[in-house]
């Protein structure tokens, strides 16, 4: 059962890896080893702005699929005779609240990192 579980973990790994590489564009061998240099030189100012320039595009593709889910919900709502104005904006807010915690965890490890 342990292998299963082993296997599963394994393909789900490969299979993150590749959406990663097909959705950036970047080979994540490349991005490790650059952030694995950053870390063994010391070189916190480069390590920081990796990590929020990475961020950055989490944050800009978050948004992109809040607004294509709104998009989506606003046409459906047309043609059933109704209007989203009348409902909280709960998508964009749970985003927004998202980004800001991803944000601080950012500043908390960069600021751990600095630490040490």
């Amino acid at each position: 059962m342990k292998l299963i579980w082993f296997v599963a973990g394994a393909v789900a790994g490969a299979a993150a890896a590749v959406a990663y590489s097909v959705s950036t564009g970047r080979d994540l061998r490349t991005e490790f080893e650059d952030f694995r240099s950053d870390v063994s030189r010391g070189d916190l100012d480069a390590l920081g702005a990796r990590l929020e320039a990475r961020f950055n595009e989490v944050s800009a593709q978050i948004e992109s699929r809040v607004s294509q889910v709104r998009a989506a919900a606003e046409s459906s709502a047309e043609d059933a005779g109704a209007s989203l104005d009348t409902l909280p904006d709960q998508a964009s807010a749970a985003a927004a609240e998202a980004a800001a915690e991803a944000e601080a965890t950012v500043e908390a490890a960069s600021e751990d990192l600095t630490d040490r």
